[in-house]
């Protein structure tokens, strides 16, 4: 008798861990496999990472007349349609990162000397990092003008969405910020970045400042991990040519990208879950606009659609700006050819 009731209690425990595996396995392949369950998935992910950023809910919206478009025609603004949605894959999502340089700056704000815009494509499946050298000559409204990394000092981030909505027909949909020493903790955090260096390279991180701790002026030639103080050592230079013969400003904002590049590469297969992780930390450093719905809408994008690829750009692009010694009162500036950079910009997200 005891072996028998034995024999159906081991039944019982075998059927009830074939069903908890069968019911478990049907709710993975719910979450990960359909779009319902993607966007449940993305809704959570974005809770969990919003609720750990340094949220600000500033005055970028878009007034009348200066919605975000696709390039070629204006699709109406978020009062009519209502948040951007990533199904149709019609739209394409601008995101601002800026590097704030506020050594020095008695206001609290400082000069953004990394400025890139962030396109994420659903359709295409692609995401395009575009940088905008910090020369570049402006004219913004409120203020002088000056270079373009001057802007965000003095007017705040909006002023920089009016002026990228003015030369590139752009509304960006939100801004991520960080400072010198948040981007030194996000690299450490993300276990550093991969790249090469020439042995010029070398040569000058290790008897500068750019790498402004002195234990960690021992990079050598060739491809390494650096940490975060070195990597931002990397991304400061510009008087020397990086590993692709590239110098000056134009160097120094490929070596940004590059950067980027490396981490999307070392992610972009990782599981919702384990890049989760990593960012719930990273944000912290982060500040941002960027509302959870966009950011649950940026994550489903990228989830649902495969995104696997980062295209690189720069503006202004070689042979379309002049470069006199001074421009008024700003000194060595680049006088850009706006109309050939915008289409320019849009034709590289055709």
């Amino acid at each position: 008798m005891k072996k028998k009731k034995k024999k159906k209690t081991l039944e019982t425990l075998v059927l009830g861990v074939a069903a908890f595996v069968a019911v478990t396995a049907a709710a993975l392949l719910f979450l990960f496999y359909t779009s319902a369950g993607k966007r449940l998935t993305s809704k959570a992910v974005a809770g969990y990472l919003h609720g750990a950023v340094n949220y600000v809910a500033g005055d970028t919206k878009p007034p009348a007349g200066k919605e975000n478009n696709n390039g070629t025609e204006n699709q109406g603004g978020k009062e009519e349609q209502g948040e951007k949605t990533p199904e149709n894959q019609k739209e394409l999502y601008h995101i601002l990162l800026l590097g704030e340089e506020a050594i020095g700056s008695s206001a609290g704000k400082g000069r953004t000397d990394a400025i890139l815009l962030v396109t994420v494509d659903a359709a295409a499946k692609r995401i395009s990092v575009t940088s905008i050298l910090r020369d570049t000559y402006v004219e913004p409204d409120g203020m002088n003008p000056c270079k373009i990394n001057a802007v965000y000092a003095r007017l705040g981030v909006r002023g920089l969405y009016e002026i990228l909505y003015e030369k590139l027909g752009v509304w960006p949909d939100g801004y991520a910020k960080v400072g010198f020493d948040s981007f030194e903790k996000i690299i450490d955090l993300l276990g550093g970045a991969e790249v090469t260096l020439t042995e010029e390279e070398a040569r000058y991180l290790n008897t500068h400042n750019y790498i402004s701790k002195k234990e960690y002026r021992n990079v050598k030639s060739g491809t390494q991990v650096l940490n975060g103080n070195q990597t931002l050592g990397y991304c400061r230079v510009r008087y020397v040519a990086n590993c692709n013969g590239t110098k000056h400003d134009y160097g120094r904002t490929e070596r940004q990208r590059m950067v980027l590049k490396n981490l999307f590469e070392r992610y972009k297969s990782a599981g919702v879950t384990k890049w989760a992780k990593i960012l719930k930390e990273a944000l912290g450093y982060i500040e941002t606009d960027i509302t959870e719905k966009t950011l649950e809408n940026l994550i489903y994008a990228v989830y649902s659609n495969g995104i696997k690829t980062m295209e690189q750009h720069q503006l202004p692009a070689k042979g379309t700006y002049e470069e006199p010694k001074a421009v008024g009162s700003v000194t060595s500036p680049l006088v850009v050819d706006w109309k050939t950079n915008r289409e320019l910009f849009w034709k590289a997200l055709e």
